[in-house]
């Protein structure tokens, strides 16, 4: 099954699909995150209480790094926004994402 988003015409994927949950207060919204060159989007499973689908331009992250769940499980990203806005992942491959999207940012943000 394939993740549907709108892409822009020069917009790249760079992983299209991979399972995510994104905190939402105490909720761990489970989905699918997609990354592309421009930004991460996540889209949540229809059977969350808080839904939906949340995208961060690469243009607006400060920063990522990883954390541990229970501080033995490495499996969380955080990425930190410009704003102060901090969103909070639990992701397969951890370590793979963390160095595609800090790899992009260096490179071109």
């Amino acid at each position: 099954m394939r993740m549907t988003v709108n892409l822009q015409a020069d917009e790249k994927v760079l992983v299209e699909k991979t399972p995510a949950n994104l905190f939402k207060g105490m909720e761990a919204v489970g989905g699918h995150l997609m990354i592309t060159d421009q930004r991460l989007v996540f889209k949540s499973h229809k059977l969350n209480i808080q839904g939906g689908t949340t995208e961060i331009r690469f243009t607006d992250i400060e920063s990522v790094s990883k954390a541990s769940t229970f501080k033995i499980i490495p499996n969380r990203l955080i990425v930190q926004m410009k704003d102060g806005k901090k969103h909070k992942f639990v992701v397969y491959k951890r370590d793979k994402l963390w160095q595609l999207i800090t790899d992009y940012l260096n490179e071109n943000c």
